[in-house]
């Protein structure tokens, strides 16, 4: 009876863990699909890295819409030393906490009927 109760709380423990790590892990880094359609070069920013190397990187503020099509004003880092193409489509997963927490190019025919409505306007 004890060894069941010992493995009932080390399978409890494990889930607790599993389960807050999940938590954890859906609150700075999950979030809502938008998306977007890039229109412009972004805006080009030079920053010094630690070691004192000179990072590109370019800044893009534009609407992105969810698959309702509601409308959020975003801003992401393309996190590329060249722009990102234009008229790309975006996946953006966007966190209510952070912000655009990650980005991916999509195909138009993979963007929701509501979303890629408001893109075309």
């Amino acid at each position: 009876m004890i060894k069941h109760k010992g493995w009932l709380l080390l399978i409890a423990i494990v889930v607790v863990f599993i389960g807050g790590s999940w938590g954890i892990h859906s609150y700075y880094y999950g979030g809502e699909a938008y998306y977007t359609q890039i229109v412009s070069n972004g805006t080009r920013m030079e920053e010094k890295d630690s070691a004192g190397e000179t990072v590109i990187d370019y800044n893009y503020q534009q609407a992105a819409y969810n698959e309702d099509g509601v409308t959020k004003k975003v801003d992401f880092n393309g996190n590329k030393s060249t722009p990102l193409k234009r008229n790309a489509y975006l996946k953006l997963i966007v966190n209510k906490n952070k912000g655009v927490v990650s980005w991916e190019k999509v195909a138009k025919n993979e963007i929701p009927d509501k979303a890629q409505k408001m893109l075309n306007k």
